[in-house]
């Protein structure tokens, strides 16, 4: 997710609202808003100088993507996602890594990937390696009892985009051996909130 700020008040637009000869702007006026539908058909209201949090579909309004005469957003922080309007299309990398300490279980803070709390999304491909020549550990998906299994010594496993969505992973090493270095490779899904 990327953080915008409304500029409609720019060198090339919003003279209205500026003084003629200091230059200096007025208190933001009603003439100062707009309206702008997202991408699941969703209006947003939209005050000069306020900003919001959602996916890259706005950077359309944005500079560069758009001539500064019509830019009336401006990128705060930007995820570097795409968007894409085949849905299909927004996803997004982003990697963890954990080291699996010797006699730890999944409620462990270090132990858990909690992709849904972190990104407010969900990951369609996910590539675990464990790092480790010796020592295996088991994981499990998504906090459900039935969906457990073991990540052996120097191996990786792999998820592709359709097998499963995936929320949460949660590490476990019931051995004497530690810590186990496991890298997380995700890709998440860019969800819109309008």
């Amino acid at each position: 997710m990327s953080v915008f700020r409304v500029n409609l008040n720019s060198t090339a637009q919003g003279l209205e609202d500026k003084h003629p000869t200091t230059g200096a702007q007025f208190a933001t006026s009603r003439q100062r808003q707009v309206y702008i539908m997202g991408p699941n058909k969703t209006n947003r209201l939209l005050s000069d100088g306020e900003t919001f949090t959602d996916c890259n579909y706005y950077k359309r309004y944005a500079y560069p993507q758009v001539s500064l005469e019509q830019a009336i957003l401006t990128v705060v922080t930007d995820d570097n996602s795409i968007y894409s309007d085949d849905s299909t299309e927004n996803t997004y990398p982003k990697v963890w890594n954990r080291f699996i300490d010797a006699n730890t279980s999944y409620g462990d803070a270090d132990n858990v990937v909690d992709i849904l709390t972190d990104t407010g999304s969900y990951a369609t491909f996910v590539q675990m390696t464990n790092g480790h020549a010796t020592q295996g550990v088991t994981v499990r998906l998504n906090g459900l009892a039935d969906a457990i299994f073991t990540l052996e010594a120097a191996t990786e496993q792999v998820f592709n985009a359709g097998d499963l969505v995936i929320t949460k992973i949660e590490f476990a090493n019931a051995y004497s051996v530690g810590p186990v270095p496991i890298e997380i490779l995700t890709s998440l899904k860019s969800v819109c909130n309008t």
